[in-house]
């Protein structure tokens, strides 16, 4: 049967039909479909099929969630420590791992620029969305897929406490299945300059993707919530000690028996699979290290489960103190540097591959003196043309 037959065919069907049919397939065939012709571009980039699609990824439907996770590494140049004023170069790459020692750069890359003292990193990942930040305020949403970027609206939040205090700003995201609307949040810490320790004053704002302004709402975490370990799970964004659904901030019960009472292990919360799950590590006395994987099998009833416990033959050298986690097709990797980050040839890269229990470390093609850190992300139709992008564009629209 020639294509332009099955086509005809396809488009003959009735218009719910069509959609059930597409809602069933996962992202990467739906951006291929996409390309076939007008109607079927316009029916799978309309908000509300793209609405429809995001709340089946929230509810952990099993037609979209199941999709194979993807690699992605920021890496810039190192600031100056004598207080030189240089230009920080970063770029976000997409990367390929084999499944042994090998990683190898993938077919996207983003690169931007400013001077000193910018630190880009990453914030969240939401779906395929990016949370780009350099630091002072400005940041951007980056969609790799759909090579989109969109940048957030700044405000005057730097200057609300005056010169003698000391800001830092971190973000999250999530879908409001009531409004419809995708929500990000910021949270801004104001400490005195001279002593971190002297907390001024927390605000938390959150801007409805699309709109033009920053509102401030009256709920706050603590004051000890991670920056940089944001996961996004069931449209809600979570930290590993305190989770944000709506616009409250809210507990997440942990595992009853999650060992954290040995000193020396170390938690890291992740999306595992479609669902949120914590990978806790802790050394072993004849040498190397277990590690557990607790997965939230249901979030309504906030249940866990733990799939995994492996004793793996390997003791990373900073023991993922400082570490971060993602997941990779065939199982989980890591991380492993000091403090927040180090140049990319001080930081090892273990990728534990859970169908044989085996572990491998893999080193980044890029620059060894960059700061490196690695990030896994999975497919949506979320589109930033829908909420006014900036920068490049996707070119592969069908011309009939």
């Amino acid at each position: 049967m020639r294509c332009n037959e099955i086509r005809r065919q396809l488009m003959d069907l009735p218009m719910d039909m069509l959609v059930d049919i597409l809602l069933r397939l996962p992202v990467e065939s739906l951006h291929h479909i996409r390309r076939v012709c007008k109607t079927l571009l316009n029916t799978i980039g309309s908000l509300s099929f793209i609405r429809q699609h995001t709340l089946l990824l929230i509810a952990g439907n099993n037609h979209v969630v199941n999709r194979v996770p993807q690699l992605m590494c920021l890496a810039q140049t190192p600031p100056p420590s004598d207080g030189e004023e240089i230009t920080i170069f970063a770029t976000l790459q997409s990367l390929r791992y084999d499944g042994g020692t090998a990683l190898t750069k993938g077919e996207f890359t983003y690169s931007t620029s400013s001077p000193s003292p910018a630190d880009y990193m990453i914030n969240f990942v939401f779906y395929n969305l990016f949370c780009m930040d350099r630091g002072d305020g400005h940041c951007l949403l980056i969609n790799p897929l759909l090579k989109q970027v969109l940048s957030l609206p700044t405000d005057n939040i730097l200057t609300k406490y005056g010169p003698d205090s000391q800001v830092s700003i971190w973000y999250g995201m999530g879908f409001d299945d009531i409004t419809n609307t995708y929500k990000i949040v910021r949270v801004s810490k104001f400490a005195n300059k001279e002593n971190y320790r002297d907390i001024h004053g927390m605000l938390v704002h959150i801007l409805v993707l699309g709109t033009n302004s920053w509102r401030e709402i009256p709920s706050l975490p603590p004051s000890g919530l991670p920056r940089l370990y944001a996961v996004c799970a069931h449209g809600d964004m979570h930290w590993l000690i305190r989770r944000m659904t709506g616009e409250e901030f809210h507990w997440t019960p942990t595992p009853p028996t999650l060992q954290s009472s040995n000193m020396n292990s170390t938690s890291h919360l992740l999306t595992f699979r479609g669902s949120m799950a914590i990978v806790e590590n802790f050394p072993l006395a004849e040498g190397g290290m277990k590690v557990e994987i607790w997965v939230m099998k249901d979030y309504a009833k906030k249940e866990w489960a733990r799939e995994y416990s492996i004793n793996v033959d390997m003791r990373p050298k900073y023991e993922l103190m400082y570490g971060t986690c993602g997941e990779w097709e065939h199982g989980i990797f890591f991380n492993d540097h000091y403090i927040i980050c180090l140049k990319s040839e001080d930081t090892t890269r273990l990728f534990l591959d859970l169908r044989s229990d085996s572990v491998n470390t893999a080193r980044c093609p890029l620059g060894t003196e960059l700061l490196v850190n690695i990030k896994s992300y999975t497919g949506s139709l979320i589109s930033l043309k829908d909420f006014g992008t900036s920068g490049f564009s996707s070119t592969d629209e069908p011309s009939s």
